[in-house]
């Protein structure tokens, strides 16, 4: 299905309304009879069998709302012309620092991603590919995608190895750090800043809201815990609205809440979460379901520059 061409808020329309009359297919209820005897199974066999059509209307309806919801998300990208990039910050000393923005540089919207452990400069491909798909999902979400930028911050240098990442140092640098960022970018001229810290990075970017950071909103994206003890409280005191996502099978649970007195607490299932679609631990930027709620998300903390 192409959707050049097409009119994406008719495809979307399209697409709502088939979800609609999936969901109605599988709200009706199931009939039984109220008799005995072989008329009364003959007839229960057929509703049975009308149950099972009926399901897998609903899960065709739903699968073709899929594939228009798709072609309309294409068919807006055909409009818009692709982000800026650029290499604001490349530092191969002290552990290498890489600031990598995909928008421009006095975006009101910005969103700062923060890696994790393992993270070097040498994977300034990956993390631009990360930003760049966050992008195109608040450009399509906004009336001017010129005003909209990803930050993908390596200003810290994260541990090498996991067991390093026992070691909260490189957590407490990056925090101070991160929280000059947010501070730079305000003076820039953003409105909106949401930080999304994945693993390790989530520590940091939870230490740095703790700390003051400037943020509209911090996610944690697999991370061991809210970033220090109490910092689940100091970020919510200071109105920074915090949100944590873990995908089924990422082995980061079996650590969360382990280590309270360095990571903080677990935050999953005490503070808002998004939906994910992916299992594990590394794809949680790839997550086309997860990376809709959230430019959702960042969308909804949008103020007028």
């Amino acid at each position: 299905m192409t959707a050049v061409g097409a009119d994406p808020d008719a495809l979307d329309v399209l697409a709502a309304t088939m979800r609609s009359a999936a969901s109605d297919l599988c709200a009706r209820p199931r009939w039984t009879a109220a008799w005995s005897g072989p008329d009364a199974a003959s007839f229960a066999w057929s509703l049975r069998s009308l149950e099972s059509q009926r399901r897998r209307a609903g899960e065709d309806l739903v699968a073709l709302a899929r594939r228009l919801e798709r072609a309309a998300q294409q068919q807006r990208r055909t409009s818009l012309v692709g982000p800026e990039v650029a290499v604001t910050v490349d530092l191969p000393s002290d552990g290498g620092r890489l600031l990598q923005r995909v928008g421009p540089s006095d975006a009101a919207v910005v969103v700062v991603v923060v890696p994790g452990v393992g993270t070097d400069r040498a994977d300034r491909a990956r993390l631009r590919s990360d930003a760049t798909r966050i992008w195109w999902r608040l450009a399509e979400r906004v009336d001017d995608p010129g005003r909209v930028a990803v930050l993908s911050w390596l200003g810290y240098d994260p541990p090498d190895r996991l067991l390093g990442a026992l070691d909260a140092d490189p957590a407490d640098e990056g925090a101070g750090a991160l929280v000059g960022e947010v501070e730079r970018l305000r003076r820039a001229g953003a409105s909106t800043v949401v930080v999304v810290g994945h693993s390790y990075g989530g520590v940091v970017a939870g230490r740095a809201a703790a700390r003051g950071m400037r943020a509209d909103a911090v996610v944690e994206l697999g991370s061991p815990g809210s970033g220090a003890p109490g910092a689940t409280s100091a970020i919510a005191r200071r109105g920074v609205e915090l949100t944590a996502v873990r995908a089924p099978g990422d082995p980061i649970g079996f650590v969360a809440d382990r280590l309270p007195g360095l990571y903080g607490e677990d935050p999953v299932g005490q503070v808002r979460g998004l939906p994910t679609s992916l299992e594990g631990h590394s794809g949680y930027l790839s997550d086309p379901v997860l990376l809709d709620a959230l430019a959702d998300l960042v969308v909804g903390y949008r103020r007028s520059p």
